[in-house]
């Protein structure tokens, strides 16, 4: 009696998937549902191609977040196809001449479409883009900066390193990587995008002048992933984060680590501002940090309490819960894994790991900082 009903159940199954078989010709009630070729999809994994269809209108926005400062602030949720990869923070600076960018969002039809809003305020050329980190998010309408503008783009040295574009090797073309973003999103949301290289990446946190602003790239190394930098504007007192701070919802340490993600935070509180802008989450003003202190703070002292009293790894999910944060956005999704892999980091913990970012600041500016002017 089980292998019929099995039989009939998987009969009923291939029934309702035959429509999806060959799927050129599926009509769907949601058009969102379509890809720019009229194709469905169904799978993340498609081939790359050029869609014929329009351009994903991704509706922004941008606010004022200070005086020189505009930021497009995203979903709060994971990457989709209905959302278009239109999840992380990106801003536009204004300097005397040009715009500068940071963080370039999750395509090149999204950085025309925001240089299209900032045009509108001023007519100007983007000189350069500064990248955060390379979690593709934050960093592929670089394309249409460096292809459109000449823009020079800053960034990690992880994002060459880890990826690569279109290359062309023993007389063959081949395509770039497809990263999170291009195997997801709607041909429509991601055609036209490529992964160019960093024009200039740096060893040490840099000053630099940029269309007449003053800017510190600083480094904070191995935090929400391989290599993390935040910007910082003193003449503005704002600071540009990045996923280094979310507010509103739970961070993701997939690639992070937890006593690297509080050195972040110490070295951004040693700094002087007013406005804060988070990767991800919609508060920018002096409490714009403090979920993301909270949250690693009481993540590290409750790991490391429980591995006292012996928890093992297995548990260590069952015994600390953050319940604090069950109202933010993911919790459900992204805070268990945060907390074993935190149990794996810290088997190792040394107090010496933590950086008192504050007396470190003070010595260094009895030196000679590196800057750089960029005409």
């Amino acid at each position: 009696m089980k292998k019929i009903l099995s039989i009939i159940l998987l009969l009923g199954v291939f029934a309702l998937a035959l429509p999806f078989i060959g799927n050129k010709s599926i009509k769907v009630d949601k058009p969102s549902k379509l890809d720019a070729d009229g194709n469905f999809i169904q799978h993340e994994w498609v081939p790359s191609r050029t869609g014929g269809g329009p351009d994903w209108d991704y509706n922004l926005h941008p606010v004022q977040v200070s005086e020189r400062v505009w930021c497009f602030f995203g979903a709060m949720e994971m990457p989709t196809k209905d959302n278009a990869g239109d999840m992380s923070n990106s801003c536009y600076i204004k300097g005397d001449d040009a715009w500068i960018a940071w963080d370039s969002g999750p395509s090149y039809i999204f950085a025309k479409q925001a240089y299209e809003a900032m045009q509108k305020i001023a007519d100007m050329p983007v000189k350069a883009v500064i990248v955060s980190h390379e979690h593709d998010d934050h960093w592929l309408g670089n394309n249409y900066y460096k292809d459109v503008h000449h823009a020079t783009i800053y960034g990690p040295a992880s994002i060459n390193e880890n990826y690569y574009g279109p290359r062309h090797i023993d007389g063959k073309d081949y395509p770039g990587m497809q990263t999170r973003m291009i195997k997801a999103l709607y041909q429509n949301a991601i055609r036209g995008t490529v992964l160019p290289k960093v024009d200039k990446s740096f060893e040490e946190t840099t000053k630099l002048n940029i269309a007449g602003v003053n800017m510190e790239y600083v480094k904070v190394g191995y935090a929400h992933s391989e290599e993390d930098w935040f910007l910082y504007l003193p003449d503005d007192k704002t600071v540009l984060v990045a996923d280094v701070v979310m507010n509103g919802r739970v961070t993701s340490n997939r690639d992070g680590i937890v006593i690297g993600q509080i050195n972040a935070l110490n070295a951004i509180k040693s700094r002087e501002w007013d406005h804060l802008v988070p990767g991800h989450g919609f508060i920018t003003d002096k409490t714009a940090a403090d979920e993301s202190v909270l949250y690693f703070s009481l993540l590290k002292d409750r790991v490391l309490e429980k591995m006292e009293e012996g928890v093992v790894a297995d548990f260590i999910t069952k015994e600390v819960t953050l319940d604090e944060f069950r109202d933010k956005d993911l919790y459900y999704v992204l805070s268990p894994g945060n907390v074993f892999r935190s149990y794996e980091e810290l088997e190792m913990y040394d107090e010496d790991d933590l950086i008192d970012y504050s007396a470190e600041k003070s010595a260094g500016d009895k030196e000679s900082d590196t800057e750089q002017e960029e005409s």
